[in-house]
């Protein structure tokens, strides 16, 4: 079974490229995430991520006695889109009592897994951890297959949003684990 930890600050490297292996993977194909290197995510917020153990990563079976081989990733911390100030959450939070997942990504040879579950199931004890009172998360409209997963796993949908991302001019659809 893989194992779910923080990235250590001194796994820069393995997470940045991580991100780079999955989005030139993805591109093009139904699992498209849109994302362009050093532009979403950019290298100075993972860096920062991973420095501040924000980063959550699923290390692969195969990782090897270093374990530096990143099979899923993905970021959590309080840092809110600006869009979520128009959601119609379920759960009454202040700013400081909200986690947000960020960047919750799978390299295309370990779809099927679990592992995405597994990130999620740790991001949720670890804003448990911390005393936040709720987990919210955003996804593209058409991202099906990513919303099965996160109302499997317990996530409220708390709504469609038009143009929720406006450099995209796409619509996103906004989740929340109540802790």
């Amino acid at each position: 079974m893989a194992t779910v930890r923080k990235a250590r600050a001194d796994e820069v490297g393995q997470v940045l490229d991580f991100y780079t292996r999955m989005i030139d993977a993805m591109r093009g194909t139904e699992f498209d995430v849109c994302w362009e290197h050093d532009v979403h995510p950019t290298q100075a917020f993972l860096r920062a991520s991973t420095e501040a153990g924000e980063v959550l990563a699923v290390v692969a079976p195969e990782g090897g006695a270093a374990g530096s081989c990143f099979a899923a990733a993905l970021v959590l911390n309080a840092e809110a889109d600006p869009g979520y100030g128009q959601a119609r959450w379920q759960v009454d939070a202040a700013p400081d009592e909200v986690l947000v997942v960020h960047v919750l990504a799978t390299l295309p040879e370990f779809h099927g897994c679990g592992f995405a579950r597994q990130l999620l199931e740790g991001a949720i004890a670890a804003a448990r951890e911390a005393g936040a009172r709720a987990l919210r998360l955003d996804t593209f409209t058409d991202n099906v297959r990513a919303q099965r997963l996160y109302e499997s796993c317990g996530f409220a949908n708390c709504g469609v949003y038009e143009d929720f991302y406006p450099h995209l001019g796409r619509a996103g659809v906004l989740y929340e684990f109540a802790l």
